[in-house]
């Protein structure tokens, strides 16, 4: 994996855990009560994540899928993938 995928991927992963924190409605209630009874609230995470390949890991990229007319077939993960990066397939 290049270190610019890995680094999109955490990322992502960084975005997933602030969303899922944001958008918890417990902490958000505990938030506001917090805030009734006049306390300013900075809520500041430390998170480590640690990331390492699997054995059965191999560097070599897979190769492209093609049909019989040389055009590159994508599966249903591959145009989630592309709709969640906002291209059009």
């Amino acid at each position: 994996m290049t270190s610019e995928k890995k680094s999109f991927l955490l990322g992502q992963l960084q975005e997933a855990i602030d969303e899922a924190i944001s958008e918890s409605g417990r902490i958000n209630e505990i938030i506001d009560q917090m805030k009734v009874y006049g306390f300013d609230v900075m809520l500041m995470l430390e998170s480590t994540v640690t990331i390492s390949p699997t054995e059965d890991h191999h560097d070599a990229l897979p190769e492209p899928r093609l049909s019989s007319n040389s055009e590159i077939t994508l599966t249903d993960e591959d145009l989630a993938f592309f709709r969640e990066l906002k291209i059009a397939a």
